[in-house]
């Protein structure tokens, strides 16, 4: 699987991932992935010759914040019965939901 510190993919380990995946490729399919995986991999491993140490990590490419308000309890509030009184069921005081399982 690897040369010279480059991993590659073999025709047997093709072989292995197309039956984890269960997939059924001809002849013709294989060499052209095989060829293709390993031409990706290859990109892979320039990509990891690139000096990026003093790179700070970037989880996502925009810079994101919470674009949410922070909860706060509002100074007019429902009662029970306003609550209540668009609910299609209710029981007790309380609105009657579907049992979820």
């Amino acid at each position: 699987m690897e040369k010279g510190g480059k991993i590659t993919i073999t025709p047997e380990l093709l072989d292995h991932l197309c039956e984890l995946a269960k997939l059924r490729l001809t002849e013709d399919e294989k060499r052209v992935f095989l060829r293709d995986l390993n031409r990706i991999l290859e990109y892979f491993s320039v990509i990891d010759e690139v000096e990026a140490g003093s790179v700070e990590p970037a989880f996502h490419v925009l810079g994101l914040s919470n674009v949410m308000r922070e909860d706060e309890v509002g100074e007019e509030r429902l009662t029970q019965d306003e609550a209540l009184a668009s609910a299609p069921h209710k029981e007790e005081g309380y609105i009657k939901a579907p049992r979820m399982v």
